[in-house]
Protein backbone atom coordinates (compact mmCIF):
# COMPACT_ATOMS: atom_id res chain seq x y z
CA UNK A 1 0.00 0.00 0.00
CA UNK A 2 2.77 2.32 0.96
CA UNK A 3 4.79 1.73 -2.21
CA UNK A 4 1.79 2.12 -4.43
CA UNK A 5 1.02 5.40 -2.75
CA UNK A 6 4.58 6.60 -3.14
CA UNK A 7 4.70 5.66 -6.83
CA UNK A 8 1.75 7.92 -7.58
CA UNK A 9 2.85 10.80 -5.41
CA UNK A 10 3.98 13.92 -7.27
CA UNK A 11 7.77 14.15 -7.34
CA UNK A 12 8.67 17.63 -6.07
CA UNK A 13 12.30 17.22 -7.13
CA UNK A 14 11.21 16.31 -10.66
CA UNK A 15 9.01 19.42 -10.80
CA UNK A 16 11.91 21.52 -9.63
CA UNK A 17 14.17 19.99 -12.27
CA UNK A 18 11.54 20.68 -14.94
CA UNK A 19 11.18 24.23 -13.69
CA UNK A 20 14.94 24.68 -13.84
CA UNK A 21 14.97 23.35 -17.41
CA UNK A 22 12.23 25.81 -18.40
CA UNK A 23 14.18 28.64 -16.81
CA UNK A 24 17.33 27.55 -18.58
CA UNK A 25 15.43 27.28 -21.87
CA UNK A 26 14.08 30.79 -21.37
CA UNK A 27 17.55 32.09 -20.61
CA UNK A 28 18.92 30.41 -23.74
CA UNK A 29 16.09 31.81 -25.84
CA UNK A 30 16.67 35.27 -24.44
CA UNK A 31 20.41 34.91 -25.07
CA UNK A 32 19.80 33.82 -28.67
CA UNK A 33 17.36 36.68 -29.21
CA UNK A 34 19.82 39.20 -27.75
CA UNK A 35 22.54 37.78 -29.98
CA UNK A 36 20.27 38.05 -33.03
CA UNK A 37 19.25 41.60 -32.11
CA UNK A 38 22.90 42.56 -31.71
CA UNK A 39 23.70 41.10 -35.13
CA UNK A 40 20.76 42.96 -36.65
CA UNK A 41 21.86 46.22 -35.03
CA UNK A 42 25.34 45.64 -36.39
CA UNK A 43 23.86 45.54 -39.89
CA UNK A 44 21.67 48.61 -39.41
CA UNK A 45 24.42 51.17 -40.15
CA UNK A 46 25.24 49.27 -43.34
CA UNK A 47 21.57 49.08 -44.37
CA UNK A 48 21.07 52.74 -43.53
CA UNK A 49 24.16 53.62 -45.53
CA UNK A 50 22.84 51.68 -48.54
CA UNK A 51 19.46 53.46 -48.34
CA UNK A 52 21.18 56.84 -48.06
CA UNK A 53 23.38 56.05 -51.07
CA UNK A 54 20.31 55.03 -53.10
CA UNK A 55 18.56 58.25 -52.15
CA UNK A 56 21.65 60.30 -52.98
CA UNK A 57 21.88 58.56 -56.35
CA UNK A 58 18.18 59.22 -57.01
CA UNK A 59 18.55 62.89 -56.08
CA UNK A 60 21.62 63.22 -58.29
CA UNK A 61 19.78 61.57 -61.18
CA UNK A 62 16.88 64.00 -60.74
CA UNK A 63 19.24 66.99 -60.59
CA UNK A 64 20.98 65.86 -63.80
CA UNK A 65 17.60 65.34 -65.47
CA UNK A 66 16.44 68.85 -64.48
CA UNK A 67 19.72 70.36 -65.70
CA UNK A 68 19.33 68.59 -69.05
CA UNK A 69 15.89 70.21 -69.42
CA UNK A 70 16.98 73.73 -68.40
CA UNK A 71 17.63 74.92 -72.00
CA UNK A 72 13.89 74.38 -72.45
CA UNK A 73 12.92 76.07 -69.19
CA UNK A 74 13.01 72.98 -66.97
CA UNK A 75 10.51 70.12 -66.62
CA UNK A 76 7.04 70.28 -68.17
CA UNK A 77 3.71 69.55 -66.47
CA UNK A 78 0.51 67.87 -67.67
CA UNK A 79 -2.98 67.51 -66.20
CA UNK A 80 -4.75 64.33 -67.26
CA UNK A 81 -8.50 63.69 -67.07
CA UNK A 82 -8.77 59.91 -66.64
CA UNK A 83 -12.58 59.70 -66.36
CA UNK A 84 -15.65 61.90 -66.66
CA UNK A 85 -17.48 59.84 -64.02
CA UNK A 86 -17.93 61.32 -60.55
CA UNK A 87 -19.64 60.16 -57.37
CA UNK A 88 -20.14 63.71 -56.05
CA UNK A 89 -22.79 66.33 -56.79
CA UNK A 90 -20.84 69.59 -56.52
CA UNK A 91 -22.92 72.62 -57.39
CA UNK A 92 -20.09 74.42 -59.19
CA UNK A 93 -18.83 71.50 -61.33
CA UNK A 94 -20.22 70.10 -64.57
CA UNK A 95 -19.05 66.57 -63.74
CA UNK A 96 -21.66 66.48 -60.94
CA UNK A 97 -23.58 63.21 -60.94
CA UNK A 98 -26.85 65.19 -60.75
CA UNK A 99 -26.37 67.57 -63.68
CA UNK A 100 -26.61 64.96 -66.43
CA UNK A 101 -24.21 66.85 -68.69
CA UNK A 102 -22.33 63.64 -69.54
CA UNK A 103 -23.87 61.75 -72.43
CA UNK A 104 -21.33 58.89 -72.30
CA UNK A 105 -19.41 57.60 -69.28
CA UNK A 106 -15.76 57.32 -70.24
CA UNK A 107 -12.61 55.79 -68.77
CA UNK A 108 -9.15 56.32 -70.23
CA UNK A 109 -7.73 53.20 -71.82
CA UNK A 110 -4.77 52.11 -69.71
CA UNK A 111 -2.57 50.78 -72.52
CA UNK A 112 -3.06 53.88 -74.62
CA UNK A 113 -2.33 56.07 -71.61
CA UNK A 114 0.97 54.24 -71.04
CA UNK A 115 1.98 55.00 -74.62
CA UNK A 116 0.90 58.61 -74.07
CA UNK A 117 3.03 58.87 -70.93
CA UNK A 118 6.02 57.61 -72.93
CA UNK A 119 5.53 60.46 -75.39
CA UNK A 120 4.99 63.04 -72.66
CA UNK A 121 8.17 61.95 -70.90
CA UNK A 122 10.26 62.15 -74.06
CA UNK A 123 9.07 65.73 -74.55
CA UNK A 124 10.10 66.81 -71.07
CA UNK A 125 6.97 66.22 -68.96
CA UNK A 126 7.96 65.18 -65.45
CA UNK A 127 4.94 66.19 -63.34
CA UNK A 128 1.41 64.86 -63.75
CA UNK A 129 -1.93 65.45 -62.09
CA UNK A 130 -4.56 62.74 -62.51
CA UNK A 131 -8.04 64.21 -62.23
CA UNK A 132 -11.62 63.63 -63.35
CA UNK A 133 -14.47 63.35 -62.64
CA UNK A 134 -13.28 61.38 -59.66
CA UNK A 135 -9.99 59.72 -60.72
CA UNK A 136 -9.94 57.14 -57.92
CA UNK A 137 -13.00 55.53 -59.51
CA UNK A 138 -10.83 54.47 -62.45
CA UNK A 139 -10.09 50.76 -62.03
CA UNK A 140 -6.48 51.23 -63.21
CA UNK A 141 -5.57 54.24 -61.08
CA UNK A 142 -2.82 52.47 -59.09
CA UNK A 143 -1.34 51.03 -62.30
CA UNK A 144 -1.36 54.49 -63.92
CA UNK A 145 0.54 55.91 -60.97
CA UNK A 146 3.00 53.02 -60.98
CA UNK A 147 3.73 53.37 -64.69
CA UNK A 148 4.30 57.11 -64.41
CA UNK A 149 6.66 56.57 -61.46
CA UNK A 150 8.56 53.90 -63.39
CA UNK A 151 9.31 56.49 -66.08
CA UNK A 152 10.69 58.95 -63.55
CA UNK A 153 7.61 61.16 -63.36
CA UNK A 154 6.00 62.60 -60.22
CA UNK A 155 2.23 61.94 -60.40
CA UNK A 156 -0.36 63.43 -58.07
CA UNK A 157 -4.07 62.69 -57.73
CA UNK A 158 -6.97 65.09 -57.14
CA UNK A 159 -9.85 63.47 -55.24
CA UNK A 160 -12.92 64.25 -53.17
CA UNK A 161 -11.64 61.70 -50.63
CA UNK A 162 -14.76 59.56 -50.37
CA UNK A 163 -13.15 56.40 -51.77
CA UNK A 164 -9.99 56.60 -49.64
CA UNK A 165 -10.14 53.35 -47.71
CA UNK A 166 -6.94 51.99 -46.21
CA UNK A 167 -6.80 49.33 -48.92
CA UNK A 168 -7.02 51.95 -51.65
CA UNK A 169 -4.42 54.16 -49.96
CA UNK A 170 -2.06 51.18 -49.58
CA UNK A 171 -2.42 50.40 -53.30
CA UNK A 172 -1.59 53.97 -54.29
CA UNK A 173 1.33 54.16 -51.87
CA UNK A 174 2.73 50.89 -53.16
CA UNK A 175 2.39 52.27 -56.70
CA UNK A 176 4.62 55.17 -55.69
CA UNK A 177 2.15 58.02 -55.14
CA UNK A 178 3.65 60.81 -53.01
CA UNK A 179 1.17 63.70 -53.40
CA UNK A 180 -2.61 63.91 -53.18
CA UNK A 181 -4.91 66.92 -53.46
CA UNK A 182 -8.19 66.53 -51.53
CA UNK A 183 -11.10 68.87 -52.21
CA UNK A 184 -12.59 70.96 -49.40
CA UNK A 185 -15.45 73.40 -50.08
CA UNK A 186 -16.30 74.89 -46.69
CA UNK A 187 -15.12 75.24 -43.09
CA UNK A 188 -18.30 73.53 -41.85
CA UNK A 189 -18.73 69.79 -42.40
CA UNK A 190 -22.46 70.05 -43.06
CA UNK A 191 -21.96 72.70 -45.78
CA UNK A 192 -19.20 70.75 -47.48
CA UNK A 193 -21.10 67.45 -47.40
CA UNK A 194 -24.31 69.06 -48.67
CA UNK A 195 -22.49 70.61 -51.63
CA UNK A 196 -20.67 67.37 -52.39
CA UNK A 197 -23.67 65.14 -51.82
CA UNK A 198 -21.37 62.81 -49.89
CA UNK A 199 -22.56 62.20 -46.35
CA UNK A 200 -19.75 61.52 -43.91
CA UNK A 201 -16.97 62.55 -46.28
CA UNK A 202 -15.46 65.01 -43.77
CA UNK A 203 -14.79 62.18 -41.35
CA UNK A 204 -13.42 60.01 -44.12
CA UNK A 205 -11.00 62.77 -45.13
CA UNK A 206 -9.76 63.19 -41.56
CA UNK A 207 -9.19 59.44 -41.23
CA UNK A 208 -7.59 59.26 -44.68
CA UNK A 209 -5.15 62.04 -43.79
CA UNK A 210 -3.92 60.02 -40.82
CA UNK A 211 -3.42 56.96 -43.04
CA UNK A 212 -1.87 58.91 -45.89
CA UNK A 213 0.78 60.37 -43.58
CA UNK A 214 1.51 56.88 -42.30
CA UNK A 215 2.04 55.74 -45.89
CA UNK A 216 4.24 58.72 -46.74
CA UNK A 217 1.80 60.51 -49.04
CA UNK A 218 1.69 64.30 -48.65
CA UNK A 219 -1.77 65.83 -48.85
CA UNK A 220 -2.77 69.32 -49.91
CA UNK A 221 -6.27 70.71 -49.39
CA UNK A 222 -7.69 71.92 -52.71
CA UNK A 223 -10.26 74.66 -52.11
CA UNK A 224 -12.33 76.37 -54.79
CA UNK A 225 -12.99 79.99 -53.84
CA UNK A 226 -16.74 79.98 -53.24
CA UNK A 227 -19.41 81.57 -51.04
CA UNK A 228 -19.58 78.68 -48.59
CA UNK A 229 -16.36 80.10 -47.14
CA UNK A 230 -17.59 82.94 -44.98
CA UNK A 231 -14.51 83.01 -42.76
CA UNK A 232 -11.05 82.12 -44.06
CA UNK A 233 -9.58 81.91 -40.56
CA UNK A 234 -12.27 79.38 -39.67
CA UNK A 235 -11.33 77.49 -42.83
CA UNK A 236 -7.69 77.34 -41.71
CA UNK A 237 -8.75 75.94 -38.33
CA UNK A 238 -10.86 73.28 -40.05
CA UNK A 239 -8.01 72.30 -42.37
CA UNK A 240 -5.72 71.80 -39.38
CA UNK A 241 -8.35 69.67 -37.64
CA UNK A 242 -8.68 67.54 -40.78
CA UNK A 243 -4.91 67.00 -40.82
CA UNK A 244 -3.85 69.32 -43.63
CA UNK A 245 -0.62 71.32 -43.48
CA UNK A 246 -0.98 73.08 -46.85
CA UNK A 247 -3.80 74.46 -48.98
CA UNK A 248 -4.08 75.56 -52.58
CA UNK A 249 -6.99 77.65 -53.84
CA UNK A 250 -8.56 77.28 -57.26
CA UNK A 251 -10.28 80.25 -58.83
CA UNK A 252 -13.94 79.78 -59.79
CA UNK A 253 -14.71 79.11 -63.44
CA UNK A 254 -17.97 80.28 -64.96
CA UNK A 255 -17.24 78.97 -68.44
CA UNK A 256 -14.71 76.92 -70.42
CA UNK A 257 -14.34 76.41 -74.16
CA UNK A 258 -12.73 72.94 -74.15
CA UNK A 259 -14.23 69.53 -73.43
CA UNK A 260 -13.60 70.00 -69.70
CA UNK A 261 -16.64 70.33 -67.44
CA UNK A 262 -14.82 71.77 -64.40
CA UNK A 263 -17.01 74.89 -64.40
CA UNK A 264 -20.56 76.09 -63.83
CA UNK A 265 -22.39 78.97 -65.47
CA UNK A 266 -25.34 78.62 -63.10
CA UNK A 267 -23.94 78.06 -59.60
CA UNK A 268 -24.74 80.85 -57.16
CA UNK A 269 -21.78 79.69 -55.03
CA UNK A 270 -19.27 81.13 -57.52
CA UNK A 271 -21.35 84.03 -58.85
CA UNK A 272 -19.09 86.88 -57.72
CA UNK A 273 -19.13 90.54 -58.60
CA UNK A 274 -15.75 92.07 -59.40
CA UNK A 275 -15.48 93.59 -55.93
CA UNK A 276 -16.52 90.35 -54.23
CA UNK A 277 -13.93 88.36 -56.19
CA UNK A 278 -11.17 90.83 -55.36
CA UNK A 279 -12.12 90.69 -51.68
CA UNK A 280 -12.05 86.88 -51.68
CA UNK A 281 -8.58 86.87 -53.28
CA UNK A 282 -7.36 89.43 -50.75
CA UNK A 283 -8.66 87.14 -48.00
CA UNK A 284 -6.49 84.38 -49.43
CA UNK A 285 -3.52 86.75 -49.39
CA UNK A 286 -4.16 87.50 -45.72
CA UNK A 287 -4.49 83.79 -44.92
CA UNK A 288 -0.97 83.21 -46.29
CA UNK A 289 0.35 85.02 -43.21
CA UNK A 290 -1.16 82.40 -40.88
CA UNK A 291 -1.38 79.15 -42.86
CA UNK A 292 0.74 77.65 -45.67
CA UNK A 293 -1.00 78.61 -48.94
CA UNK A 294 0.64 77.19 -52.06
CA UNK A 295 -0.67 79.89 -54.41
CA UNK A 296 2.21 82.37 -54.82
CA UNK A 297 1.49 85.92 -53.71
CA UNK A 298 2.52 87.17 -57.15
CA UNK A 299 -0.09 84.98 -58.79
CA UNK A 300 -2.81 86.18 -56.43
CA UNK A 301 -1.90 89.77 -57.29
CA UNK A 302 -1.94 88.84 -60.98
CA UNK A 303 -5.44 87.32 -60.77
CA UNK A 304 -6.63 90.41 -58.92
CA UNK A 305 -5.27 92.50 -61.80
CA UNK A 306 -7.05 90.19 -64.26
CA UNK A 307 -10.30 90.53 -62.31
CA UNK A 308 -9.98 94.33 -62.28
CA UNK A 309 -8.99 94.34 -65.97
CA UNK A 310 -5.64 95.92 -65.19
CA UNK A 311 -2.27 95.30 -66.82
CA UNK A 312 -0.81 91.88 -66.04
CA UNK A 313 2.90 91.04 -65.89
CA UNK A 314 3.31 87.27 -66.12
CA UNK A 315 2.58 85.41 -69.38
CA UNK A 316 0.87 82.06 -69.09
CA UNK A 317 2.92 79.09 -70.29
CA UNK A 318 -0.04 76.87 -71.11
CA UNK A 319 0.91 75.14 -74.36
CA UNK A 320 4.61 75.72 -73.76
CA UNK A 321 5.38 74.27 -70.32
CA UNK A 322 1.96 73.15 -69.08
CA UNK A 323 -0.58 70.97 -70.92
CA UNK A 324 -3.90 69.26 -70.49
CA UNK A 325 -4.70 65.78 -71.83
CA UNK A 326 -8.44 65.25 -72.08
CA UNK A 327 -10.27 61.96 -71.78
CA UNK A 328 -10.24 61.51 -75.57
CA UNK A 329 -6.41 61.80 -75.61
CA UNK A 330 -6.36 65.27 -77.12
CA UNK A 331 -3.63 67.65 -75.96
CA UNK A 332 -4.76 71.19 -75.13
CA UNK A 333 -2.69 74.16 -74.07
CA UNK A 334 -5.16 74.48 -71.19
CA UNK A 335 -8.79 73.68 -70.39
CA UNK A 336 -9.93 77.19 -71.41
CA UNK A 337 -9.12 76.79 -75.12
CA UNK A 338 -11.64 75.36 -77.60
CA UNK A 339 -9.12 73.97 -80.08
CA UNK A 340 -6.76 71.15 -79.10
CA UNK A 341 -3.13 71.22 -80.15
CA UNK A 342 -3.60 67.72 -81.53
CA UNK A 343 -3.78 64.06 -80.50
CA UNK A 344 -1.28 62.98 -77.87
CA UNK A 345 0.33 60.63 -80.39
CA UNK A 346 1.64 63.76 -82.15
CA UNK A 347 2.95 65.37 -78.97
CA UNK A 348 6.61 64.62 -79.67
CA UNK A 349 6.55 66.54 -82.95
CA UNK A 350 3.86 69.19 -82.42
CA UNK A 351 4.85 72.85 -82.17
CA UNK A 352 4.51 74.26 -78.68
CA UNK A 353 2.69 77.57 -78.19
CA UNK A 354 4.16 80.64 -76.54
CA UNK A 355 2.10 83.74 -77.19
CA UNK A 356 2.05 85.48 -73.78
CA UNK A 357 -1.60 84.61 -73.18
CA UNK A 358 -3.25 86.19 -70.11
CA UNK A 359 -6.91 85.53 -70.87
CA UNK A 360 -8.16 83.27 -68.06
CA UNK A 361 -7.82 82.44 -64.37
CA UNK A 362 -7.09 78.70 -64.67
CA UNK A 363 -5.14 78.27 -61.46
CA UNK A 364 -2.90 75.36 -62.46
CA UNK A 365 -1.55 77.26 -65.43
CA UNK A 366 -1.44 80.78 -63.97
CA UNK A 367 0.14 79.83 -60.63
CA UNK A 368 2.66 77.51 -62.25
CA UNK A 369 3.56 80.15 -64.80
CA UNK A 370 4.70 82.45 -61.99
CA UNK A 371 6.93 79.69 -60.62
CA UNK A 372 8.14 78.73 -64.11
CA UNK A 373 8.87 82.26 -65.29
CA UNK A 374 12.43 82.42 -63.92
CA UNK A 375 13.44 78.92 -65.16
CA UNK A 376 11.98 79.74 -68.60
CA UNK A 377 14.08 82.91 -68.69
CA UNK A 378 17.17 80.87 -67.82
CA UNK A 379 16.33 78.54 -70.69
CA UNK A 380 15.94 81.52 -73.05
CA UNK A 381 19.32 82.86 -71.91
CA UNK A 382 21.04 79.49 -72.39
CA UNK A 383 19.71 79.11 -75.93
CA UNK A 384 20.63 82.70 -76.79
CA UNK A 385 24.14 82.15 -75.42
CA UNK A 386 24.51 78.99 -77.50
CA UNK A 387 23.73 81.10 -80.60
CA UNK A 388 26.22 83.74 -79.55
CA UNK A 389 23.45 86.26 -78.81
CA UNK A 390 24.72 87.51 -75.48
CA UNK A 391 22.54 90.61 -75.72
CA UNK A 392 19.42 88.42 -75.92
CA UNK A 393 20.67 86.35 -73.01
CA UNK A 394 21.14 89.47 -70.90
CA UNK A 395 17.69 90.78 -71.80
CA UNK A 396 16.09 87.43 -70.90
CA UNK A 397 17.66 87.50 -67.43
CA UNK A 398 17.21 91.23 -66.80
CA UNK A 399 13.39 91.16 -66.75
CA UNK A 400 12.01 92.49 -63.46
CA UNK A 401 9.44 89.71 -63.41
CA UNK A 402 12.29 87.18 -63.03
CA UNK A 403 13.04 88.41 -59.55
CA UNK A 404 9.36 88.28 -58.61
CA UNK A 405 9.27 84.71 -59.88
CA UNK A 406 12.45 83.83 -57.99
CA UNK A 407 11.02 85.37 -54.82
CA UNK A 408 7.90 83.19 -55.22
CA UNK A 409 10.05 80.08 -55.63
CA UNK A 410 12.04 80.92 -52.52
CA UNK A 411 8.94 81.75 -50.47
CA UNK A 412 7.20 78.47 -51.31
CA UNK A 413 10.36 76.35 -51.61
CA UNK A 414 9.75 74.23 -48.53
CA UNK A 415 6.44 72.93 -49.90
CA UNK A 416 7.51 72.86 -53.54
CA UNK A 417 10.55 70.75 -52.70
CA UNK A 418 8.34 68.05 -51.16
CA UNK A 419 5.94 68.12 -54.11
CA UNK A 420 8.69 68.18 -56.75
CA UNK A 421 10.70 65.09 -55.87
CA UNK A 422 10.38 62.47 -58.60
CA UNK A 423 12.23 59.89 -56.49
CA UNK A 424 11.44 58.58 -53.01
Amino acid sequence: MSMTHLDHRPDRHADKDLSDLKDLSGICSAFQKAKADKAQRAHLPLQKNIVQKKRSFSKMRQILDVLSLMPHGGPNICNITVTNVCNAACDFCGYSRDKQLISERKWMDFDRLCRALDSLYRRGVRYLTFSGGEPTLHPNMPEMVAYAVSLGMRPSVVTNGFTLTEARIAELAQAGLKTMFISIDAPKAEDHEKNRGLKGVFGRIAHANTLLKRYGIKTVASVTVNKLIDDFEHLATTLKELGFETVTFTYPKRDLNSSSLVFSDSSSLIDYSEDEMVQALENVQTLKKHFPVLNPAESLREIIRLTKKEKQYFPCYGGYKYFWLDIDFNIYRCDFWATPMGPVEDFETMAFIRDDCQMCNSVCYRDSSVFLHFPVSIGDALRATARGRFDKAFMALAQKTNWRSLKSLISEWRTLKKLARTES
